[in-house]
């Protein structure tokens, strides 16, 4: 009875070890099983939030830089032509939006206003003398600072990249300098109707931008700028507004007669080829359709890159 007693009580004990043991080693386990997981999950949690700051999700607005470079040339009315060699720097910082577009979900509505500093410089062009049979070699720089908006309707591949076909418009006040040492005094009195002081700049430009993620993107354009010999109100309001009005009346006929999946190229198309008419239009008649002063025409092909500031 004895010997049974202690049998029963030895297997017990072993029981309760072998309980204990086992509870130890699961908690050992589950330790080991944390101690795996957290970091991993961690990881996983810092991945999927890098992801999240790199996708585009409208509504989407980014602060950003842009710095660009191009190739420039001024022209005027029976003046100023064959200039080679030239190039410009510009630099811009604003605020770049998408939201959502009207016209499906494989595309994103864009548009981004910014201030815009640059400047610019063609060497070894010519002057063409309206005074005398000669080609004069003259140089020419321009320094320019101002604000504008340029808007689109980009194409979403995923949430990582859009491609944009945008129209760029805005306003500024330019420096210029023409630098020849056989410049003739009737030709120096017309050109420095553009010089001698800060001018009144209106311009246009289109081109393509290419987002990858919210951080980086590319562009290149097609610029035109036209500078004015000297301000006058209701003269550039009246611009303003002719441009405007036009652009509306575009709208209204590429919603009618393009599908959704084409009006971003139509917009881009038919807008952009307006404003450069009438940007052409008005470097020969300042106050287009009326008879006024031309103006000097900067035509620029630039390229640039864009980063976002955080």
């Amino acid at each position: 009875m004895t010997s049974q007693t202690n049998f029963k009580a030895t297997r017990r004990s072993l029981i309760s070890e072998m309980v204990a043991f086992l509870l130890s080693k699961t908690h050992g386990c589950l330790l080991l099983i944390l101690l795996v997981i957290a970091p991993s999950a961690k990881a996983q949690w810092e991945v999927a939030s890098l992801v999240d700051e790199f996708t585009i999700q409208p509504p989407s607005r980014v602060l950003t830089m842009n710095l660009g470079y191009g190739f420039t040339a001024p022209i005027r009315e029976n003046t100023v032509a064959n200039f080679s060699r030239g190039s410009s720097f510009n630099a811009m910082i604003g605020i770049k939006r998408f939201l959502d577009s009207d016209y499906g979900e494989a595309q994103l509505d864009f548009a981004h206003i910014f201030l815009i500093a640059s400047f610019g410089r063609a060497a070894q062009g010519r002057l063409t003398d309206t005074l005398v049979p000669s080609l004069t070699q003259i140089g020419f720089s321009n320094f320019r600072f101002g604000f504008g908006a340029r808007d689109g309707i980009g194409y979403r591949f995923q949430n990582y990249a859009v491609v944009t076909p945008y129209i760029s418009s805005g306003q500024a006040w330019t420096s210029n300098e023409w630098v020849s040492d056989t410049l003739f005094t009737g030709d120096a009195a017309r050109l420095d109707r553009f010089s001698n002081g800060l001018r009144y700049t209106t311009f246009t430009e289109m081109g393509v931008m290419i987002d990858v993620g919210t951080k980086f993107a590319m562009d290149i354009g097609f610029e035109s700028m036209l500078i004015q010999p000297r301000y006058i109100f209701l003269q550039s309001f009246s611009n303003l507004m002719l441009q405007q009005l036009a652009h509306i009346l575009l709208r209204k006929v590429i919603d009618t007669v393009f599908p959704n999946s084409w009006i971003p190229i139509a917009g881009f198309a038919l807008k952009g080829t307006f404003n450069f008419w009438l940007y052409n239009q008005r470097s020969r008649q300042g106050n287009f359709p009326f008879q006024s002063e031309a103006g000097l025409q900067l035509l620029t092909f630039k390229v640039g890159a864009s980063f976002s500031i955080d």
